[in-house]
């Protein structure tokens, strides 16, 4: 396996991911689920305490963590498709395994090492498969591109991830998830952009590396207004985050301005349809992996929309459009003639 400083990162947005995965799997989920009975004042009977199920979040945690990971093969197979194929398929097998973990609900410090240990093993033997696979070749153009797009839309999706008690929170048990919330949200978001970063990072020049920055800052704060409002305000929050987040890939080609503008208008269109889409489908998919895991229906004063999975998508949707508004126009075919045979003739 080739060192480099993307493999150093790739390996270490793995670790991340799989410590973030532990520590949300074992502590944080048992803490979430709804514990205890509750018996009707009017008949008497008495019910299991279904309404406080707000496991949703360290499902999503837990998840995007595990996508992180996928993050770090992929940069660590230099995006080889091959290398992608056999990331992909791990993770996939490793998403089932979650749910399965979450089903037998596993809880504890000592189970968050060994599944940790677990994790470190899988994902060691994962990116040891795909730099095999991908034999020393790098993938094409379009799949650095969209994987980084998608890395960037899930570091700012991550950022939508809350517990669901109302502010201020004063429980010093609440106070202490939400500042280890905080915490494991921090480390994904940044590893996130580290690993983007490192899938664009040789196409960047100073002026290119410039106009990056300036999409990351602006992601962060349209990130920021979606989570702190509400309404109308929050909504351009939402769609301004993922289209800055995709600009802050897509100005590491070469491109001008005018088709950056492009590349932000198509965005902006392609999400009005899309969120609704995502919103709905997603709701299904994180609704059907409640099930799976045995687990109550959410809280009906909440939602059971899998931010991981809308995020994966929406981020392959807006890096596909990108990819196609930034690439270069093809060559016009070489028009020359031979000049002698036609001499000749003459």
């Amino acid at each position: 396996m080739q060192k480099s400083w993307q493999t150093v990162l790739g390996a270490l947005s793995g670790v991340v991911g799989l410590v973030t995965w532990a520590l949300a799997a074992a502590i944080y989920q048992p803490f979430m689920q709804p514990d205890g009975f509750w018996t009707d004042s009017s008949t008497g009977q008495v019910f299991p305490e279904v309404g406080g199920n707000n496991t949703y979040w360290p499902r999503d945690i837990r998840q995007l963590a595990i996508l992180l990971a996928l993050g770090g093969v992929i940069l660590i197979c230099r995006a080889n498709i091959r290398g992608v194929e056999a990331g992909s398929i791990a993770i996939t097998i490793w998403l089932g395994v979650d749910i399965w973990l979450d089903r037998v609900d596993v809880a504890g410090g000592t189970t968050v090492m060994w599944l940790a240990i677990g994790g470190i093993a899988m994902f060691s033997t994962t990116a040891v498969v795909a730099v095999r696979v991908s034999a020393g070749h790098g993938g094409p153009p379009i799949v650095r591109h969209v994987s980084a797009v998608v890395l960037a839309i899930l570091a700012v999706v991550t950022m939508m991830v809350t517990t669901p008690w109302d502010e201020p929170v004063t429980n010093p048990d609440q106070v202490a998830v939400e500042n280890a919330l905080s915490v494991l949200r921090a480390g994904l978001v940044a590893m996130f952009i580290a690993t983007a970063i490192g899938l664009i990072a040789d196409r960047l020049t100073a002026v290119r590396a410039r106009r990056v920055a300036a999409f990351i800052v602006v992601a962060a704060m349209a990130s920021w207004i979606a989570t702190a409002s509400y309404g109308p305000l929050s909504a351009v929050g939402l769609i301004g985050m993922s289209v800055a987040a995709t600009l802050a890939v897509a100005a590491a080609r070469e491109v001008n301005l005018i088709r950056l503008l492009a590349v932000a208008m198509a965005c902006c269109l392609a999400q009005l349809p899309a969120m609704i889409i995502l919103y709905l489908t997603g709701s299904a998919v994180g609704s059907a992996m409640t099930s799976l895991a045995d687990n109550p229906p959410i809280n009906a004063a909440d939602t059971d929309l899998s931010i991981a999975f809308a995020g994966l998508v929406l981020g392959l949707l807006l890096g596909s459009i990108s990819y196609m508004i930034t690439s270069p126009a093809p060559k016009p075919p070489n028009l020359h003639r031979d000049s002698g045979p036609l001499a000749n003739r003459a």
